[in-house]
């Protein structure tokens, strides 16, 4: 009878402690996803507006004419990164989201794009860097650390 307790001591510990494995094998990754930081933005919102005929690719003519019309907005600056990262077009949407980031600095979501744009472009210092800047520890934002911690984990910082 005395047994009992040290061997349901042992299940616990042996069932934490594949659970921790698995949850840390699964944080480290060796090939780069297409949507490696997908926690963060909406392209998701910029792939719903895909077209009836089953295109994939978002249309951006619009959202960049928009754009172009007032490069200070941020919401037309966000949506069109939003889009361009949509269509894998991982450089355009970077600069367009530093542009934005530019004129409009203290915008957290333009801030948190530009840094998610980065990191789908391979610049993961940089989009670490950005990303930090997108949330604050007084109001920490899940996502954006999930995206650092995915960034980490792309530049072999698995710790």
């Amino acid at each position: 009878m005395r047994d009992k307790p040290h061997v349901a001591r042992f299940f616990v510990s042996v069932a934490t402690t594949a659970i921790l494995a698995g949850a840390v094998a699964g944080c480290q990754t060796t090939a780069r996803s297409p949507d490696i930081t997908g926690s963060i933005g909406n392209a998701s919102e910029a792939r719903a507006e895909v077209s009836s005929t089953g295109d994939s690719r978002v249309p951006t003519e619009a959202l960049g004419e928009r754009y172009r019309a007032n490069p200070r907005d941020p919401d037309a600056g966000l949506k069109y990164g939003q889009a361009l990262r949509a269509n894998g077009q991982y450089s355009q949407a970077v600069a367009v989201l530093e542009a934005s980031t530019l004129v409009n600095p203290g915008n957290k979501l333009l801030l948190a794009a530009y840094g998610r744009a980065l990191a789908d472009n391979g610049n993961f210092k940089q989009a670490f860097d950005t990303l930090t800047l997108a949330h604050t520890p007084a109001n920490p934002d899940w996502r954006i650390l999930s995206v650092q911690g995915t960034t980490l984990d792309q530049m072999g910082r698995h710790e």
